[in-house]
């Protein structure tokens, strides 16, 4: 039946969240603060963190947690892919894959779609990479977060160039993962604090569907006195319940 009624939103969390920032910033010790949090660690980022952790080298690897996660025998409220950017490495031979499931891909026998002429690869090697995004959207019960670098890049604003902050992933691949997502939050650090800026602007590539996060700036953890407090009840107030 076409509804008859205003339908109320169904969720206030967000259920896709990405976060890039520099290095060192601080992100991979705030997410292992997260609550019943799986940081699949793609680049051994959390070598020197105490969390719930697994590693995964290959692609087969990371399909081989994929596939027991959806056995459902332990579950986790929120998973985390560290990093982004190494996973876009992963996921080549993948892509590789899919071409060759192509009639005019049957005889590719090379390692790297970013070969192909006229550019043709980077339409498999996206594929290859949504395709692991989405499956791992399914298995957390409240939410994927993916974690990512920054690249700095010249853009063209009302006929200057400005410096602008954007996600590191190659070609169009920011810019479709950028829309596929629910929440883009940049983080930084200023004094002690970790803050997540969700406010869009001409050099800042973020922003937010959730009410609570759009245009705003979150502190996500304080440093007083050597102690770390971390504040992920204002990303999900799920938390606070």
């Amino acid at each position: 039946m076409l509804p008859k009624e205003i339908i109320k939103a169904e969720t206030e969390d967000p259920k896709k969240l990405l976060i890039y920032s520099l290095p060192k910033v601080g992100k991979t010790t705030l997410l292992s603060q997260l609550p019943n949090n799986l940081i699949i660690d793609l680049e051994d980022g959390t070598n020197y963190v105490d969390a719930l952790k697994i590693k995964a080298e290959t692609i087969n690897e990371l399909f081989d947690i994929i596939k027991e996660l959806k056995k459902k025998e332990v579950e986790y409220d929120y998973i985390t892919i560290d990093t982004i950017s190494a996973l876009e490495d992963l996921v080549m031979p993948y892509a590789c894959k899919l071409y060759k499931e192509t009639p005019i891909g049957k005889n590719f026998d090379g390692d790297n779609v970013f070969k192909l002429p006229n550019g043709a690869g980077y339409l498999y090697h996206r594929e290859a990479f949504m395709k692991v995004i989405k499956a791992l959207e399914k298995l957390p019960k409240k939410g994927l977060i993916l974690v990512g670098h920054l690249r700095e890049k010249l853009v063209d604003f009302k006929g200057k160039e400005v410096s602008a902050k954007d996600i590191d992933l190659t070609g169009k691949l920011s810019s479709i993962l950028g829309g596929y997502v629910d929440s883009i939050a940049y983080a930084y650090r200023e004094n002690n604090n970790v803050i997540f800026t969700f406010k869009n602007s001409e050099n800042v590539i973020c922003g937010s569907r959730s009410n609570h996060l759009r245009g705003q700036d979150v502190i996500i953890s304080e440093l007083e006195n050597d102690e770390l407090r971390v504040h992920w009840e204002k990303i999900y107030k799920e938390l606070n319940k």
